[in-house]
């Protein structure tokens, strides 16, 4: 495949996650409570794997800003400081997958999938979490007293519980996705070098 193609192909396929990113976005997981999850994150480590870092932290802007509005609590405590939180965590997770991806993928290639999976929601909830004792902490503190709960049991309930479900469906899916995008490739791959 010539330099020409492999760029198209690789702007289709930027494109496509983009949309699939976007559209998951939109998609909510109820998993407790007010608690929901999307499925973005495992497009952001596959974007990343494929296309590597800077597409992965690409593939989190578009689902970022059409979520902006379900950190309700955030934003009203201070708006600058949930957009600020709410972009990094989700641009340095997916520079995280892909920057983790390429140092392991030579050596390590299984290995270096599953930890673009688990390092991707790592990151995005330590990046929520410190973006709360920065910008919110005050806030947080005064909401759990209110509610009659500990502040590690606010945040379990803001992030924990949001961790735990993104990291198994990343640990379950990514791996499975890629495998079944390699095995696609190498039966295009034989069937090209076939004829």
């Amino acid at each position: 495949m010539n330099r020409t193609n492999k760029i198209v192909k690789k702007i289709v396929l930027i494109g496509l996650l983009t949309a699939l990113a976007t559209a998951f976005s939109f998609v909510k997981i109820p998993i407790a409570g007010t608690v929901t999850v999307n499925l973005v994150l495992p497009v952001v480590v596959i974007g990343a794997i494929l296309c590597g870092p800077e597409v992965g932290a690409w593939l989190t802007i578009i689902p970022t800003l059409t979520t902006l509005g379900e950190a309700s609590l955030f934003l009203q405590y201070s708006p600058a400081g949930a957009v600020l939180t709410l972009f990094l965590k989700g641009i340095l997770a997916g520079l995280a997958a892909g920057i983790a991806y390429e140092v392991l993928s030579k050596s390590y290639p299984q290995t270096a999938v599953l930890c673009a999976a688990v390092i991707t929601p790592i990151v995005n909830s330590s990046i929520f979490v410190l973006g709360c004792y920065v910008f919110i902490w005050g806030e947080l503190v005064a909401l759990a007293a209110e509610a009659n709960v500990g502040i590690g049991a606010l945040l379990l309930g803001l992030a924990g519980i949001n961790f735990v479900v993104e990291l198994i469906i990343n640990i379950v899916l990514c791996p499975s996705i890629i495998r079944i995008i390699r095995l696609a490739s190498k039966k295009e791959n034989a069937a090209k070098n076939g004829k």
